[in-house]
């Protein structure tokens, strides 16, 4: 009952999950003796054969794997790593048993793709965030790609894939690290240009043989939050063909000589002053910046002594009566700022024109005018300044209130 070859009496053998039924795992024992009829000199019987998995041919000392009706296998739920076996041989000469152990190891083999934990993955990154930054590591641990498979056959490796719906995303993000999938931005993100990308995430085994590897996908949504990088704007903005800058804008206002501010103020501006932050959905909205208003330069340079600007309101107000003989208009250059220290302001015209006093009538150039208009005339038809109806008839007043 000894083995024929060196060594304790043990044999260990390996076969990969999945195998069919009768695949044989041990080809000859190696036993002394002859386990058949006639002329047998010992039997050989199989121990702790739990769930019989294992066949055994005392002849010719051979063990075949049982699986009828079921499949060997190395992944959870069931998780057969091993299978171990004692084969039992006595003398039937002296009567001695000796107990020989075969140790059958089940190899894994990728038979399993990797699963994501999740359909879609999600992540919000601010439009001012440098590139290398690292914005996702939402695949740490078992919130990622998994696989059932042992050894490289259930690492897990990440990779970007080409989404053709949305090519952009390839080069936006990047794998920082192939193995725990971190995701840095490549480039830098501009919120008024785009605010949402839909990266493709790759998952593959690292399985021996690369064409043997088995991947699955995710989808990664990026969504762009808008950030501080734009200065405010006057309104109405009327943007310069397709750039976020708008054309120059003028504000008017007209307002009678020698007339008391009381009856003025807050001056009728065309349109009304107001700037707003190029940046629209700062969030939360506590964070967005408040617009200041100024009278950056003017012309005359005695402004100051007319009017002022609300610095928060952006009102403007006539300080003292202005005399027409003095001054016809004032070309004031307003700016508009962020409360916040931001370095774009804005920049508007006002002018503001000083109408003369209405002192005078109207009169008209002639006390009397006679037309001339064909009977039958339909309703409608242009009066004529002579019987020959060539030229029609111009009735003129005038104003001395009004220079030209």
């Amino acid at each position: 009952c000894k083995l024929s070859r060196s060594g304790p009496p043990a044999t260990i053998v390996t076969i990969d999950e999945e195998s069919p039924n009768g695949t044989v795992l041990v080809e000859n024992m190696q036993i002394n003796g002859r386990a058949q009829d006639p002329g047998r000199t010992i039997s050989l019987t199989l121990l702790d054969n739990y769930d019989y998995w294992v066949i055994l041919d005392p002849a010719r000392q051979r063990l075949f794997l049982n699986s009828t009706g079921r499949v060997l296998d190395r992944d959870p739920p069931k998780s057969i790593t091993t299978i171990v076996v004692q084969i039992q041989c006595k003398n039937e000469l002296v009567g001695t048993v000796i107990l020989h152990e075969v140790r059958i190891v089940v190899r894994d083999r990728n038979d399993n793709t990797p699963r994501f934990e999740h359909r879609r993955y999600y992540v919000a990154v601010n439009e001012l965030t440098p590139t290398g930054t690292t914005i996702f590591t939402g695949f740490s641990g078992d919130n990622g790609a998994t696989d059932i498979d042992d050894g490289p056959n259930g690492h897990i490796e990440y990779a970007i894939q080409y989404n053709p719906d949305d090519p952009a995303s390839n080069g936006t993000v990047s794998v920082a690290n192939i193995l725990s999938g971190h995701i840095i931005l490549a480039e830098r993100l501009n919120y008024e240009e785009r605010t949402r990308y839909l990266v493709i995430v790759q998952a593959n085994d690292r399985a021996s043989y690369p064409p043997n590897r088995r991947t699955a996908t995710t989808t990664l949504t990026v969504d762009v939050l808008d950030g501080d990088d734009l200065g405010p704007m006057f309104l109405p903005c009327v943007l310069v063909n397709n750039t976020h800058d708008c054309n120059p804008l003028t504000y008017r206002v007209v307002i009678p000589e020698f007339t008391e501010p009381t009856k003025l103020n807050p001056l009728n501006v065309t349109p009304q002053i107001r700037a707003v932050d190029m940046d629209k959905n700062i969030q939360p909205p506590s964070d967005r910046p408040g617009i200041l208003y100024y009278i950056l330069v003017g012309h005359p340079a005695t402004y100051r002594e007319y009017f002022s600007l609300n610095r928060t309101t952006a009102e403007l107000r006539v300080l003292k009566p202005i005399s027409r003989d003095l001054y016809q208009k004032f070309t004031l250059v307003i700016k508009a700022e962020q409360d916040n220290g931001h370095p774009l302001p804005a920049y508007a015209d006002l002018i503001i024109e000083i109408l003369d006093e209405n002192n005078q009538a109207p009169y008209f150039e002639s006390a009397t005018y006679q037309g001339y208009v064909s009977e039958s005339s339909p309703v409608g038809t242009t009066i004529s300044v002579s019987t020959n109806l060539t030229a029609p008839l111009g009735i003129i007043a005038l104003d001395n209130d009004i220079e030209e």
